[in-house]
């Protein structure tokens, strides 16, 4: 009898401790209007402080308004704040959707612009101020109306913005309600800001309720500008069938096309005094994973005991940074890192001042 309660007492022990482990583990709380004007307040704060330090005008307006979102939420939904998003009537369910979307979306750029320099940073905060513009100005509401929260790569990188080309890209857009599957799949075309389709047009080439994958057969094309993604969702409603539901706008800007420019200047250290030896632009960087070259020609003195070089790079949109000089023996090659994944080398053995670029450094341009 002592054994049998033993084991019982065992058993029941093991149980109360499983019990306690569900007990702690989290279920995520129903989105609220509440919480979502609470993550717009906060996000308008930080991408406020983000534009303060760029500079940059674009993002100044996406943080006022998403200021204004969060006004217009609070007052539209009431003493319903509150109340789960899943419960409102169709138009303020819409309205918390959406400015979800726009939280999700600038969050996702702060997590990711830290690295990007000069035009690639512009173009960054250019989509996601057009994206966040389309969100705050949206109209049409029903249950099941498609919000784009953001685009991804097929990788799972977040993107903003595009750069241009001819060859084809791969896109997915994340949301709610994109897809129906008891109804054919979505209509997704491409649109200029003024509502004309361009020439180049998306595929679907698969479809979820949370996620729409597409091909652009053709890339985004030459020119630089906003690209916006026009969703039309069908969803089956009792005894309507699959009845189009208002359109959901993603925005995408096209990046203008890559130009780094870098200049360089090389000193000998003879008898311990520096003396220029030569300074010049090499050809710009126009392609990710180029290489640019200059010959130096003899100079300075007959017997260097050191070189130094700095170098400056400016980019496409005008802004620009200044690295060095290094110093190092006269019989070694000297390597820095300069800003966007560059780097400039210089070989006293070939008299070879040489910049390389890497692979695109900023994850939220494709």
């Amino acid at each position: 009898m002592r054994k049998a309660c033993c084991v019982f007492a065992l058993c029941g022990g093991l149980l109360a401790s499983g019990a306690a482990g569900r007990a702690t583990a989290q279920i995520a709380p129903r989105l609220t209007g509440e919480a979502v004007i609470a993550r717009l307040m906060t996000a308008q704060q930080d991408l406020a402080a983000r534009a303060a330090s760029l500079h940059d005008d674009s993002l100044d307006a996406a943080s006022k308004q998403l200021g204004s979102m969060a006004d217009a939420l609070r007052k539209s939904l009431g003493d319903k704040a509150s109340q789960p998003a899943d419960l409102m009537d169709d138009s303020r369910h819409v309205a918390v959707m959406r400015a979800d979307a726009a939280v999700q979306r600038t969050r996702t750029y702060l997590d990711t612009a830290k690295d990007c320099p000069g035009s690639d940073a512009k173009a960054m905060a250019s989509g996601l101020a057009a994206n966040i513009d389309r969100l705050a100005k949206a109209s049409g509401s029903s249950k099941a109306t498609p919000v784009v929260s953001g685009v991804e790569s097929m990788d799972h990188r977040p993107v903003f913005a595009l750069h241009p080309g001819n060859t084809p890209i791969a896109l997915a857009l994340i949301g709610t309600d994109l897809a129906d599957p008891q109804c054919p799949d979505p209509q997704v075309s491409a649109i200029d800001e003024k509502g004309k389709l361009l020439n180049v047009q998306p595929v679907v080439t698969g479809a979820l309720p949370t996620r729409i994958e597409l091909k652009l057969p053709d890339g985004a094309g030459s020119e630089s500008g906003v690209f916006v993604l026009r969703v039309v969702a069908k969803h089956k409603a009792f005894l309507r069938g699959c009845t189009a539901q208002p359109e959901a706008l993603t925005a995408l800007q096209v990046a203008p096309s890559l130009r780094v420019a870098v200049s360089y200047n090389l000193q000998a250290v003879c008898n311990g005094a520096h003396v220029p030896v030569g300074s010049g632009n090499l050809p710009d960087i126009v392609a990710y994973g180029t290489t640019s070259t200059q010959q130096v020609a003899a100079g300075g003195c007959a017997d260097p005991s050191r070189y130094a070089i700095g170098a400056k790079v400016v980019f496409g949109d005008g802004t620009s940074s200044s690295v060095g000089p290094i110093e190092q023996s006269a019989v070694a090659d000297i390597t820095m890192g300069l800003p966007a994944g560059l780097t400039m080398s210089w070989s006293p053995s070939t008299r070879t001042v040489v910049v390389r670029s890497t692979a695109n450094v900023c994850k939220g341009v494709y």
